[in-house]
């Protein structure tokens, strides 16, 4: 396996060279290695990729809602403190 020298992205082959999906960088493929797809995963349209917005982040406190998704999801019962 290789990965893209710009970014670090996993490399994969593609059209006899390797290809970096995120900087759409190619590179020779190296012969004396033997690459196998042994799984693809076909993506649907309608999928996007995530957007972080950082402005969000900044604040110092988290809303209810979201501390009680954090308790829900880390199973952490009323008065638990570390």
């Amino acid at each position: 396996m290789r990965f893209c020298d710009q970014c670090g992205n996993m490399l994969v082959p593609k059209n006899g060279k390797l290809l970096c999906k995120a900087c759409d960088e190619e590179f020779d493929l190296d012969t004396s290695e033997d690459y196998k797809i042994k799984k693809s995963i076909k993506h649907d349209e309608k999928e996007s990729a995530p957007i972080v917005v950082k402005e969000s982040l900044k604040g110092d406190r988290i809303s209810g809602d979201d501390r009680k998704a954090y308790e829900d999801l880390f199973d952490i019962a009323d008065g638990d403190a570390y």
